[in-house]
């Protein structure tokens, strides 16, 4: 395989990562949740993008909730039995194959957005928070 084949696999590669890290709304949910915490209505919408539901509140309060899915590949290697990667060593050393596996990580996160139009509280659940 020549280089450019191996940049180019490299640059697909990426670009396949970051567009399954996208949040729903379209923008990148890798930020932390509670980052959020007492940023404004509209800087969180901007930010996620429009929320999978909303519920007004009693309060006058709306809770805006949004979830997301992270996903990469995991495995695909060798390991000892203490775990390390098996580098390819010529000792017979006991060794396991790891296959290749999807992970998918979820988030489900809910901003109460305050009677000020910011973010009051911040609750979330899920592996991908």
């Amino acid at each position: 395989m020549n280089m450019h084949r191996v940049k180019l696999f490299g640059a697909a590669t990426l670009v396949a990562g970051l567009a399954a890290c996208a949040a729903p709304g379209g923008g990148v949910a890798e930020r932390d949740p509670l980052a959020w915490q007492g940023a404004s209505a509209d800087e969180l919408m901007k930010g996620l993008g429009q929320p999978q539901a909303r519920e007004t509140l009693a309060t006058g309060e709306t809770v805006l909730q949004y979830t997301w899915t992270r996903t990469f590949v995991t495995g695909g290697y060798t390991v000892t039995p203490g775990g390390d990667f098996y580098g390819g060593s010529n000792r017979d050393l006991p060794r396991r194959y790891e296959p290749t596996r999807t992970v998918d990580l979820t988030c489900m996160a809910r901003f109460t957005i305050g009677t000020d139009n910011r973010v009051r509280q911040v609750d979330s659940q899920g592996d991908g928070c």
